[in-house]
């Protein structure tokens, strides 16, 4: 009987203490690795629909913007011998690597075709905005442009990324032979050189906003302009 008892009380002691922490402490080190798991999943999902989101929006950026420059068009000046250069200084600020002005045909679908003067620039957020300008007709074949209200202001892009240090501009105008025009201290080109550009490389970068590059991409292209009479001979 009493060591029937001995076995029946060592058979009660359940788990010690030492048991238990060891126990609680295995079940710490899987929480944490699931928490880990969950939040790196998370994070990973986070930043792939950021970077998916801002290469979306940086491939319809582009696409506007070239169709925009592709349609860049000289403009005839009544009693001038020569057209006026397709690029112009914008209304507001100096032509620099950040905006580009220019006159085109763009989606017009009027039987009687008017040209619009159109400005790429960034606002205070970085945000890459296309605003168009009416014509005017003043006689036949000759348009002139308002310089107050503009027709249609659109956001063309989100957050765009400050220049690196020595990296490319927004904006490069390029000459025929596919070397860049520097853009003057000024800021502002002389009519004889305006008329020398003859394509424009974009280099376009967005990211989620003006301090976090996360995620950004960049997309470059060199647009040029058939309705220029500018042969480019360069790369």
């Amino acid at each position: 009987m009493t060591s029937r008892g001995r076995r029946r009380h060592l058979d009660d002691t359940g788990i010690t203490l030492i048991e238990l922490l060891v126990s609680v402490v295995l079940l710490g080190v899987v929480a944490a690795m699931v928490s880990s798991l969950f939040l790196s999943a998370t994070r990973t999902l986070s930043q792939a629909q950021s970077l998916t989101g801002n290469t979306r929006e940086a491939s319809n950026g582009m696409n506007e913007i070239s169709r925009v420059i592709r349609a860049a068009t000289e403009n005839p000046v009544s009693g001038q011998a020569l057209n006026d250069p397709a690029f112009s200084s914008p209304l507001t600020a100096p032509l620099t690597g950040e905006s580009v002005t220019l006159y085109a045909y763009v989606n017009l679908t009027s039987a009687a075709q008017q040209p619009v003067k159109i400005r790429l620039a960034l606002d205070s957020s970085r945000r890459l905005v296309e605003t168009v300008w009416p014509a005017t007709l003043l006689s036949p074949g000759f348009y002139g442009f308002t310089t107050t209200v503009p027709t249609s202001t659109r956001i063309m892009a989100g957050t765009v990324a400050p220049q690196a240090t020595g990296g490319p501009a927004l904006f490069t105008y390029l000459l025929s032979d596919g070397t860049p025009l520097p853009v003057p201290a000024t800021g502002t080109f002389t009519v004889a050189q305006l008329r020398t550009i003859a394509a424009v490389s974009v280099n376009l970068t967005l990211q989620p906003s003006a301090t976090n590059s996360q995620s950004a991409v960049t997309l470059q292209n060199t647009v040029g302009m058939p309705n220029l009479p500018l042969t480019r001979t360069g790369p």
